[in-house]
């Protein structure tokens, strides 16, 4: 009786003990609930880039501005093209004087064919206030690093296409006048959404 109660006992703790151990990995992976859609996340930092039109710019242009940032690059067959329309699509439905107050940021996390003048020839396609920056590739690594964005080279054998792509996250971030993280919004999200959280931005 004895021995039949040491091990009922034993498998008790040794369950307590995994359900322990699950709980504390779930919640080290998982984004705090000030990540998830809006607070003062650690996101954003200081930068080093250069403009589609070859000006240096840092983290000082968030300055006076509120911003949609947005990490991906040119070459990508649909996610980069469908939320920089969305993008486009938020900056037009503003008013002048809001428009005026915005500004919306495109970071690519391929330097290695987003030239200056592949970007020049790619952001405007989408609003004429859409900034494209580049920059070496460790300038793009730490500015990614700064904002949590993932990127990653696949092979065009790995994909399975006649060149290479770039899996990567995707996130538009919008930060305040003070260059300070609001909240991220998701892919495909409305532009109407984005717009509503400008203007809440924008009165304070």
């Amino acid at each position: 009786m004895k021995r039949r109660t040491f091990w009922t006992g034993l498998a008790v703790l040794a369950t307590a003990a995994l359900l322990g151990t699950v709980v504390l990995v779930a919640d080290r992976l998982s984004p705090k609930k000030s990540e998830q859609g809006q607070g003062r996340a650690a996101i954003g930092g200081p930068f080093s880039l250069t403009d589609h039109t070859g000006q240096p710019v840092t983290q000082d242009i968030l300055k006076g501005k509120i911003s949609l940032v947005y990490f991906g690059y040119s070459f990508c067959p649909d996610i980069c093209p469908t939320d920089l329309q969305l993008i486009g699509q938020a900056l037009d439905q503003m008013t002048d004087e809001e428009r005026a107050e915005a500004q919306a940021l495109f970071i690519t996390i391929d330097p290695e064919r987003d030239t200056g003048p592949q970007l020049a020839g790619y952001v405007p396609l989408f609003h004429p206030q859409l900034r494209g920056l580049t920059g070496t590739p460790e300038q793009i690594d730490a500015a990614a690093k700064a904002y949590r964005a993932y990127y990653k080279k696949v092979s065009a054998e790995e994909a399975g296409t006649s060149d290479y792509l770039m899996d990567h996250s995707a996130f538009i971030y919008l930060m305040d006048r003070n260059g300070t993280f609001v909240r991220v919004f998701g892919h495909g999200v409305e532009p109407a959404e984005m717009l509503e959280w400008f203007r809440k931005v924008r009165v304070g």
